[in-house]
């Protein structure tokens, strides 16, 4: 089920809360993947996405890094939550929401990247010092691991 097409079906763009992950997989040189977007809003980006109806917060951030970058990750670990007037968006389609995110980290997975040319356009390690342009939100979680 799409959970955020449900919703909007009944809500049309007025303003809501949507619940989902941001996955820190990090390299052995401390390098986190990013994901350069090819949806909005169209920058490089944390592994991640919306929590399904009923779905674990863990289980989501397993399936959004399997779906956006080809890898199993395992063994999570809690980083943070970003939430609140900070975590506003409205896309160019009119759909206005909150996002709350909780982070995970993972140091533990295997696989070959995969780029599925729609949602992945690129996937590449990024030392923290040289992180690309990405979402305000996104930084903080990075902040949240690298500044502890």
């Amino acid at each position: 089920m799409d959970y955020v097409k449900y919703i909007r079906d009944r809500v049309g763009h007025d303003v809501i809360n949507l619940t989902g992950v941001n996955v820190l997989i990090i390299n052995d040189k401390n390098e986190v993947l990013l994901q350069r977007r090819g949806t909005f809003p169209y920058k490089w980006g944390l592994i991640g996405g919306i929590t399904e109806l009923g779905e674990a917060l863990e289980d989501t951030a397993i399936r959004e890094a399997k779906e956006e970058t080809g890898l199993h990750i395992e063994d999570l670990n809690y980083i943070g939550t970003t939430s609140g007037k900070d975590c506003y968006m409205e896309c160019p389609n009119g759909d206005k929401v909150y996002f709350i995110t909780v982070g995970y980290i993972t140091k533990t997975f295997s696989g070959t990247l995969k780029i599925d040319d729609f949602e992945t356009k690129e996937l590449k390690f990024f030392s923290y010092q040289e992180l690309p342009n990405m979402p305000k939100t996104h930084k903080t979680m990075l902040k949240k691991y690298y500044e502890r």
